[in-house]
Protein backbone atom coordinates (compact mmCIF):
# COMPACT_ATOMS: atom_id res chain seq x y z
CA UNK A 1 0.00 0.00 0.00
CA UNK A 2 1.47 3.35 -1.00
CA UNK A 3 1.20 6.77 0.53
CA UNK A 4 -0.76 7.72 -2.57
CA UNK A 5 -3.40 5.15 -1.69
CA UNK A 6 -3.81 6.57 1.81
CA UNK A 7 -4.05 10.10 0.48
CA UNK A 8 -6.72 9.15 -2.06
CA UNK A 9 -8.57 7.19 0.61
CA UNK A 10 -8.65 10.19 2.96
CA UNK A 11 -9.64 12.63 0.22
CA UNK A 12 -12.53 10.39 -0.81
CA UNK A 13 -13.60 10.02 2.82
CA UNK A 14 -13.61 13.80 3.37
CA UNK A 15 -15.58 14.40 0.18
CA UNK A 16 -18.21 11.80 1.06
CA UNK A 17 -18.70 13.17 4.58
CA UNK A 18 -18.95 16.78 3.31
CA UNK A 19 -21.72 15.79 0.91
CA UNK A 20 -23.48 13.73 3.57
CA UNK A 21 -23.41 16.75 5.89
CA UNK A 22 -25.39 18.68 3.29
CA UNK A 23 -22.61 20.78 1.75
CA UNK A 24 -22.88 20.17 -1.98
CA UNK A 25 -19.94 22.50 -2.66
CA UNK A 26 -16.62 23.20 -1.00
CA UNK A 27 -17.52 26.88 -0.94
CA UNK A 28 -20.58 26.23 1.21
CA UNK A 29 -18.59 24.20 3.73
CA UNK A 30 -15.80 26.78 3.81
CA UNK A 31 -18.26 29.61 4.49
CA UNK A 32 -19.94 27.66 7.29
CA UNK A 33 -16.68 26.76 9.05
CA UNK A 34 -14.77 29.99 8.50
CA UNK A 35 -12.07 28.55 6.29
CA UNK A 36 -11.41 28.70 2.53
CA UNK A 37 -12.50 26.48 -0.34
CA UNK A 38 -8.83 26.15 -1.34
CA UNK A 39 -7.95 24.52 1.98
CA UNK A 40 -10.86 22.10 1.77
CA UNK A 41 -10.09 21.48 -1.90
CA UNK A 42 -6.45 20.68 -1.19
CA UNK A 43 -7.53 17.94 1.22
CA UNK A 44 -10.20 16.56 -1.12
CA UNK A 45 -7.96 16.51 -4.20
CA UNK A 46 -5.80 13.64 -2.95
CA UNK A 47 -2.73 15.50 -4.20
CA UNK A 48 -1.69 17.14 -0.93
CA UNK A 49 1.59 15.50 0.05
CA UNK A 50 1.06 15.79 3.80
CA UNK A 51 -2.35 16.03 5.42
CA UNK A 52 -2.43 17.48 8.93
CA UNK A 53 -4.10 14.92 11.24
CA UNK A 54 -5.74 17.69 13.29
CA UNK A 55 -7.25 19.28 10.17
CA UNK A 56 -8.54 15.94 8.89
CA UNK A 57 -10.13 15.23 12.27
CA UNK A 58 -11.54 18.76 12.55
CA UNK A 59 -13.22 18.58 9.15
CA UNK A 60 -14.70 15.14 9.78
CA UNK A 61 -15.94 16.31 13.17
CA UNK A 62 -17.66 19.29 11.57
CA UNK A 63 -19.27 16.93 9.07
CA UNK A 64 -20.65 14.76 11.87
CA UNK A 65 -18.50 11.65 11.36
CA UNK A 66 -18.46 9.17 14.28
CA UNK A 67 -15.46 9.11 16.60
CA UNK A 68 -14.01 5.84 15.31
CA UNK A 69 -13.98 7.17 11.72
CA UNK A 70 -12.23 10.34 12.89
CA UNK A 71 -9.65 8.39 14.92
CA UNK A 72 -8.80 6.11 11.99
CA UNK A 73 -8.55 9.02 9.56
CA UNK A 74 -6.24 10.96 11.90
CA UNK A 75 -4.07 7.85 12.30
CA UNK A 76 -3.83 7.52 8.52
CA UNK A 77 -2.81 11.16 8.14
CA UNK A 78 -0.17 10.66 10.80
CA UNK A 79 1.03 7.53 8.98
CA UNK A 80 1.52 9.57 5.81
CA UNK A 81 3.51 12.24 7.67
CA UNK A 82 5.74 9.60 9.25
CA UNK A 83 6.55 8.27 5.82
CA UNK A 84 5.77 4.62 6.57
CA UNK A 85 2.40 3.87 4.97
CA UNK A 86 3.34 0.22 4.40
CA UNK A 87 3.11 -0.42 8.14
CA UNK A 88 -0.61 0.33 8.28
CA UNK A 89 -1.83 -2.68 10.25
CA UNK A 90 -3.54 -1.22 13.33
CA UNK A 91 -7.17 -1.63 12.30
CA UNK A 92 -7.16 -5.03 10.67
CA UNK A 93 -7.55 -5.86 6.97
CA UNK A 94 -7.75 -2.93 4.62
CA UNK A 95 -11.06 -4.11 3.13
CA UNK A 96 -12.68 -4.13 6.56
CA UNK A 97 -11.27 -0.76 7.55
CA UNK A 98 -12.74 0.69 4.34
CA UNK A 99 -16.11 -0.90 5.13
CA UNK A 100 -16.19 0.78 8.53
CA UNK A 101 -15.70 4.15 6.87
CA UNK A 102 -18.39 3.59 4.24
CA UNK A 103 -21.14 2.14 6.45
CA UNK A 104 -22.20 5.40 8.17
CA UNK A 105 -22.32 7.18 4.80
CA UNK A 106 -24.64 4.72 3.08
CA UNK A 107 -28.30 5.51 2.49
CA UNK A 108 -29.12 1.82 2.09
CA UNK A 109 -27.41 -1.38 3.22
CA UNK A 110 -28.39 -4.85 2.02
CA UNK A 111 -26.68 -7.78 3.75
CA UNK A 112 -26.79 -11.52 3.17
CA UNK A 113 -25.21 -13.69 5.90
CA UNK A 114 -25.08 -17.46 5.84
CA UNK A 115 -23.21 -18.71 8.91
CA UNK A 116 -22.85 -15.88 11.43
CA UNK A 117 -25.29 -13.25 12.64
CA UNK A 118 -24.25 -10.12 10.79
CA UNK A 119 -21.93 -7.92 12.86
CA UNK A 120 -24.23 -4.88 13.06
CA UNK A 121 -26.96 -6.97 14.72
CA UNK A 122 -24.83 -9.11 17.04
CA UNK A 123 -25.13 -8.98 20.80
CA UNK A 124 -21.91 -8.49 22.71
CA UNK A 125 -22.14 -12.03 24.12
CA UNK A 126 -22.55 -13.51 20.63
CA UNK A 127 -19.65 -11.48 19.26
CA UNK A 128 -17.40 -12.50 22.16
CA UNK A 129 -18.24 -16.20 21.78
CA UNK A 130 -17.56 -16.16 18.02
CA UNK A 131 -14.19 -14.45 18.51
CA UNK A 132 -13.14 -16.70 21.37
CA UNK A 133 -13.88 -19.78 19.25
CA UNK A 134 -11.05 -18.98 16.83
CA UNK A 135 -8.44 -18.80 19.60
CA UNK A 136 -6.53 -16.18 17.63
CA UNK A 137 -7.32 -13.07 19.66
CA UNK A 138 -6.32 -12.02 23.16
CA UNK A 139 -8.92 -10.91 25.69
CA UNK A 140 -7.85 -7.30 25.18
CA UNK A 141 -8.16 -7.59 21.40
CA UNK A 142 -11.61 -9.16 21.70
CA UNK A 143 -12.89 -6.41 23.98
CA UNK A 144 -11.49 -3.72 21.67
CA UNK A 145 -13.18 -5.40 18.69
CA UNK A 146 -16.48 -5.56 20.56
CA UNK A 147 -16.24 -1.87 21.46
CA UNK A 148 -15.62 -1.07 17.80
CA UNK A 149 -18.58 -3.20 16.74
CA UNK A 150 -20.85 -1.29 19.11
CA UNK A 151 -19.56 1.99 17.67
CA UNK A 152 -20.32 0.77 14.14
CA UNK A 153 -23.80 -0.28 15.20
CA UNK A 154 -24.50 3.10 16.78
CA UNK A 155 -23.18 4.98 13.75
CA UNK A 156 -25.35 2.99 11.32
CA UNK A 157 -28.56 2.42 13.29
CA UNK A 158 -28.71 5.37 15.66
CA UNK A 159 -27.52 8.38 13.69
CA UNK A 160 -29.88 11.23 12.80
CA UNK A 161 -30.47 9.90 9.28
CA UNK A 162 -29.98 6.11 9.44
CA UNK A 163 -29.65 4.00 6.32
CA UNK A 164 -32.42 1.69 5.19
CA UNK A 165 -31.14 -1.71 6.32
CA UNK A 166 -32.25 -5.09 4.96
CA UNK A 167 -30.64 -8.23 6.32
CA UNK A 168 -31.16 -11.82 5.17
CA UNK A 169 -29.97 -14.39 7.71
CA UNK A 170 -30.05 -18.10 6.92
CA UNK A 171 -31.96 -20.31 9.32
CA UNK A 172 -28.67 -22.14 9.76
CA UNK A 173 -27.11 -19.08 11.42
CA UNK A 174 -29.78 -19.36 14.13
CA UNK A 175 -29.73 -23.15 14.33
CA UNK A 176 -26.00 -22.93 14.99
CA UNK A 177 -26.61 -21.37 18.41
CA UNK A 178 -29.98 -22.97 19.15
CA UNK A 179 -30.01 -24.45 22.66
CA UNK A 180 -27.06 -22.35 23.81
CA UNK A 181 -27.18 -19.49 26.32
CA UNK A 182 -26.58 -17.10 23.42
CA UNK A 183 -29.75 -17.95 21.52
CA UNK A 184 -32.55 -16.15 23.36
CA UNK A 185 -30.70 -12.86 23.78
CA UNK A 186 -29.50 -12.86 20.17
CA UNK A 187 -32.93 -13.74 18.80
CA UNK A 188 -34.47 -10.94 20.88
CA UNK A 189 -31.91 -8.50 19.47
CA UNK A 190 -32.92 -9.47 15.93
CA UNK A 191 -36.61 -9.09 16.76
CA UNK A 192 -36.09 -5.66 18.32
CA UNK A 193 -33.95 -4.46 15.43
CA UNK A 194 -36.56 -5.77 12.98
CA UNK A 195 -39.04 -3.38 14.62
CA UNK A 196 -36.82 -0.34 14.10
CA UNK A 197 -38.01 2.09 11.40
CA UNK A 198 -36.14 1.37 8.19
CA UNK A 199 -34.80 -2.02 9.33
CA UNK A 200 -36.02 -5.32 7.87
CA UNK A 201 -34.69 -8.70 8.98
CA UNK A 202 -35.47 -11.80 6.92
CA UNK A 203 -34.83 -15.50 7.52
CA UNK A 204 -33.91 -17.79 4.64
CA UNK A 205 -34.95 -21.42 5.18
CA UNK A 206 -31.87 -23.55 4.55
CA UNK A 207 -33.27 -26.32 2.41
CA UNK A 208 -30.96 -27.05 -0.50
CA UNK A 209 -29.34 -24.51 -2.78
CA UNK A 210 -30.47 -20.89 -3.11
CA UNK A 211 -29.39 -17.84 -5.17
CA UNK A 212 -26.81 -16.71 -2.56
CA UNK A 213 -25.29 -20.13 -1.89
CA UNK A 214 -21.80 -18.87 -2.77
CA UNK A 215 -21.50 -16.89 0.47
CA UNK A 216 -22.11 -13.62 2.34
CA UNK A 217 -22.06 -10.20 0.74
CA UNK A 218 -23.09 -6.62 1.39
CA UNK A 219 -24.38 -3.87 -0.89
CA UNK A 220 -23.90 -0.24 0.15
CA UNK A 221 -26.08 2.31 -1.62
CA UNK A 222 -25.25 6.01 -1.81
CA UNK A 223 -28.16 7.53 -3.71
CA UNK A 224 -30.96 6.88 -6.15
CA UNK A 225 -28.83 6.70 -9.30
CA UNK A 226 -26.66 3.83 -7.90
CA UNK A 227 -23.62 5.32 -9.67
CA UNK A 228 -21.49 5.22 -6.53
CA UNK A 229 -22.83 2.03 -4.96
CA UNK A 230 -20.33 -0.46 -3.61
CA UNK A 231 -20.59 -4.17 -2.99
CA UNK A 232 -18.28 -6.62 -1.33
CA UNK A 233 -18.28 -10.34 -0.89
CA UNK A 234 -16.24 -12.50 1.42
CA UNK A 235 -14.30 -15.68 0.80
CA UNK A 236 -11.69 -17.85 2.52
CA UNK A 237 -8.91 -15.40 1.62
CA UNK A 238 -10.56 -12.14 2.58
CA UNK A 239 -13.05 -9.88 0.85
CA UNK A 240 -13.29 -8.22 -2.53
CA UNK A 241 -14.94 -4.94 -3.45
CA UNK A 242 -17.07 -4.45 -6.54
CA UNK A 243 -17.95 -1.04 -7.94
CA UNK A 244 -18.77 -1.62 -11.62
CA UNK A 245 -22.40 -1.33 -12.71
CA UNK A 246 -22.32 -4.87 -14.09
CA UNK A 247 -21.20 -6.42 -10.82
CA UNK A 248 -23.47 -4.26 -8.65
CA UNK A 249 -26.47 -5.19 -10.81
CA UNK A 250 -25.51 -8.86 -10.54
CA UNK A 251 -25.28 -8.66 -6.75
CA UNK A 252 -28.58 -6.78 -6.51
CA UNK A 253 -30.19 -9.48 -8.61
CA UNK A 254 -28.86 -12.16 -6.26
CA UNK A 255 -30.16 -10.28 -3.24
CA UNK A 256 -33.61 -9.77 -4.79
CA UNK A 257 -33.87 -13.43 -5.79
CA UNK A 258 -32.82 -14.52 -2.27
CA UNK A 259 -35.24 -12.08 -0.67
CA UNK A 260 -38.05 -13.61 -2.70
CA UNK A 261 -37.54 -17.01 -1.02
CA UNK A 262 -36.98 -15.58 2.48
CA UNK A 263 -39.49 -14.78 5.22
CA UNK A 264 -39.72 -11.60 7.31
CA UNK A 265 -38.75 -12.24 10.91
CA UNK A 266 -41.70 -12.06 13.28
Amino acid sequence: MSAGFLQRDLSDLLTRWRIRAGFSSREAAAYEFGTTKDIIGSYESGKLQYMEPMTVGWLLGKYGAPEYVIAEAEAKAKQIRQGSPNTWRDSGPRWFERLRQLEPLATSIDIFEDTYITGLLQTRAYGRASMEASGLLTHKQIEASLDLRESRRKAVLENTNPAKLRVIQTQYSLDLISGSELYEEQLQRLIEDNERPGVEVYILPTRGFHPSTDGPYTLLGFGGDHQHDVGYHEGPFGAHYEATKKEIDRMRGLFSDTLAVSERLT
